[in-house]
Formats: structure tokens, sequence, C-alpha cells
């Protein structure tokens, strides 16, 4: 069966702040495109889990991009289109293991207890 090289993408706006990561799949088509899978918001607001699809990770500042593994391609589902877009809904929401645990959501409570 064939495989595809699954990529961790490293990035961060300056050098003191802490990185961000994100979960970088490449299209079978074109390997310089794919999906990149990631947590956006604010720990007094809550996260949600993004799917950019057709995201170009060379049109991007980024520190590093690292392979950190294969994945069986029958597990991926590809954009049906080249248009690039974001949203927050799994293709296939049976085999998404990072849909597997909810986001932390709103941690507002947690600030004010800590001293």
């Amino acid at each position: 069966m064939a495989t595809r090289t699954i990529y961790l993408i490293s990035a961060r706006n300056s050098s003191f702040q802490r990185a961000h990561f994100s979960i970088f799949v490449p299209s079978a088509t074109s390997p310089d495109r794919g999906t990149k899978i990631h947590a956006v918001g604010a720990p007094m607001a809550g996260y949600v889990l993004e799917f950019k699809r057709n995201y170009n990770p060379s049109l991007d500042p980024h520190d590093q991009i690292f392979a950190i593994g294969q994945i069986h391609s029958s597990n991926i589902v590809d954009s049906p289109d080249a248009a690039p877009s974001i949203d927050s809904t799994p293709p296939r929401e049976d085999r998404t293991s990072g849909n597997a645990n909810p986001d932390p959501g709103d941690q507002s409570e947690l600030h004010g207890t800590c001293q």
C-alpha cells in the first residue's frame, strides 16, 4: 500500500515568541501543496481545529519543516478542488485521529485561580 510522508511545521512571528506547530499533509497530485492542520484560538476564548486546504508552506514564513512519519494513503482525503480554503470540518470524521480529543475550549477559569 502506498504511503505519504507527514510533516511537522514549526513557526513563530518573532524570536521571543514560542513556536506554533502544525501538521502538513502533502497532496498526492501536487506535493508542494496539501492540508495544514492546526489549532487556532487563545486560552481565554478557546481553541478550534483548523484545516487549511491546498496550503502551500513555501508561501508562509516558518522556521523549520520536519518529516515525522508515514501514513497509508487510504487514510488521507485530498481536497477535491485546487482553490485554497479554510474550515474546521475533517473530511472523514470516523478516520480523523486529530479530532479524537476535544479542543481545550475556554480556559479562563484556570487563569483566575493561578497566583
